[in-house]
């Protein structure tokens, strides 16, 4: 078998990795298990690519934003900046001044991070008074191999999680989609859908008497309790 050319690493990831999928799995931990489990086996991990499909962006809301919250969060992010700057002020300034510099910077951060997110606030005020984080997740993450597929899908045919055709959650699901479908066919079904089913007892036949034929026990037939001639019924 021959090896396929090799690529620089920038080069593979420029471009859509090339191969057959080997598993398949709901979630990005799961996925990353697999591969390790494979570099652990001494698997040349190098040919294998995980690719998300079907990406989609999910904001969740953390909770509801107020003046005070914009304040909280303003001077929290502005401290973080006020450190930074402050120790670079200090490496890079005289022993003396440095720690009033580093005091100074730290009250400049706070002070911009809090009017930078109150002014934000107050532009969205009414249109967006909620707190949120963004992320981009996929639905599905394929393993994909470029070499030696059939040995990497053989390794991960018992791995937790693979939906791929062959893979341990695939044939528990096509199991448990087996047992469905046998439970429904012991269940009973309405009468009339089995071209072989007999009448069962509480069953109408037929709503609509046939020509020339009478239903016993009929109200306004011949032979029916409370049935009568014009005569009888005029006396």
């Amino acid at each position: 078998m021959s090896q396929p050319l090799s690529t620089s690493p920038v080069t593979r990831a420029r471009t859509m990795p090339q191969g057959e999928e080997v598993a398949s799995f709901a979630t990005y931990p799961q996925a990353q298990a697999a591969v390790d489990s494979l570099s652990d086996a001494g698997f040349p991990v190098q040919y294998l690519a995980i690719v998300g499909t079907d990406l989609r962006q999910v904001e969740n809301i953390t909770g509801r934003m107020s003046w005070g919250r914009a304040v909280a969060s303003g001077a929290a992010s502005g401290l973080w900046l006020g450190v930074l700057v402050g120790a670079m002020l200090s490496f890079f300034g005289n022993a003396p001044a440095g720690g009033v510099g580093f005091l100074m910077a730290l009250l400049l951060g706070v002070v911009w991070g809090v009017l930078f997110q109150v002014v934000g606030y107050a532009l969205t005020r009414g249109r967006r008074d909620f707190t949120s984080t963004s992320s981009v997740i996929a639905s599905r993450y394929s393993i994909i191999a470029s070499h030696q597929a059939a040995q990497a899908a053989q390794a991960l045919a018992q791995a937790p999680g693979n939906l791929a055709r062959g893979g341990a959650a695939a044939r528990r699901a096509e199991e448990r989609r087996a047992a469905r479908e046998a439970s429904r066919a012991d269940e009973p079904t309405a009468f009339g859908s089995r071209p072989d089913e007999q009448p069962r007892f509480g069953v109408r036949l037929s709503d609509v008497a046939e020509p020339g034929s009478t239903t016993p026990g009929t109200p306004g037939t011949p032979g029916a309790p409370g049935a009568g001639t014009a005569s009888d019924r005029e006396d």
